[in-house]
């Protein structure tokens, strides 16, 4: 953690860098006893200004949908204005790591835990989708847990959108695209079940340390995903019930509307696989 000129954004005074967002830097600031993160927006000056007001506005709208959520498991925006011209957020600290880490081979979590994840997971998006809003980059990286406290936090809402045409633009793609949905890499518009998808990615990867379309360039990952299915999750883990290959396969459906329709069934679902499997270890 760099240390920081003393920036105020608001009541809030800045100490620290914690590190390079995609908008920009993320810093570590305090009001009082309260310390929080404080993201900002830096736009570049050789935009076009049309470009610059629209990233402008996206930034700040993510304030406006976050502001909407209260879920013990999406991270909560506290405050926001700007600063010299330029947006910036503060939202409550994440805890731990990113879940990224645990995606490789050598390092996944033991599969309870992943499921329970992915239930909780599951879960905060039901919340967010009640209140009309999609993530839209849900991935490992935007889940931030702490092993030791058992806390979560669905993090980076920064291509959210609220569910109405004024905010959704066809053919516009925003995302990480291993984890967005078959109709979401061809601009169609998304909605709750393209979040649902990315879900199923990332239990997939988190179960194999694979990709279900691993890919170097978007034309690729296109091509993969048109040519058929991913393997079946007992291709890399033969050990794992079938019953599990085949919620997660029905999770990563091509068509939207084959695709589990009610997160809150889902976390069920994972959490009663968690539990399926917590036993079989045990016995």
């Amino acid at each position: 953690m760099a240390s920081a000129p003393e920036l105020r954004f608001g009541p809030y005074l800045a100490s620290a860098v914690l590190g390079q967002g995609a908008s920009g830097p993320v810093f570590l600031a305090q009001a009082g006893a309260q310390q929080v993160a404080i993201k900002t927006l830096t736009l570049a000056a050789t935009l076009p200004a049309a470009e610059q007001a629209d990233q402008r506005q996206r930034f700040l709208r993510q304030a406006e949908v976050l502001r909407s959520l209260s879920h013990p498991d999406i991270v909560a925006v506290l405050d926001g204005g700007e600063r010299n011209g330029e947006p910036w957020i503060a939202m409550e600290l994440a805890p731990g790591t990113d879940l990224s880490r645990y995606t490789r081979p050598q390092r996944l979590l033991p599969e309870p835990l992943v499921l329970r994840f992915g239930a909780r997971i599951a879960r905060a998006l039901a919340h967010a989708h009640g209140h009309g809003v999609v993530h839209r980059d849900l991935k490992p990286a935007n889940v931030r847990i702490d092993l030791a406290t058992d806390r979560l936090k669905l993090v980076d809402f920064g291509v959210a959108r609220l569910q109405d045409a004024a905010v959704t633009r066809t053919g516009v793609t925003l995302g990480t695209p291993a984890y967005m949905a078959p109709e979401q890499l061809t601009g169609e518009p998304a909605d709750a079940r393209t979040d649902t998808y990315a879900l199923g990615v990332m239990l997939y990867e988190l179960l194999t340390g694979r990709l279900p379309f691993p890919a170097t360039t978007l034309g690729e990952l296109l091509r993969a995903v048109a040519a058929g299915d991913p393997a079946p999750l007992r291709h890399w883990r033969p050990e794992l019930p079938a019953g599990l290959d085949a919620l997660i396969a029905q999770i990563l459906q091509r068509a939207p509307g084959l695709r589990p329709q009610n997160l809150l069934a889902l976390a069920t679902e994972l959490e009663r696989w968690a539990l399926a499997l917590q036993d079989s270890s045990h016995a």
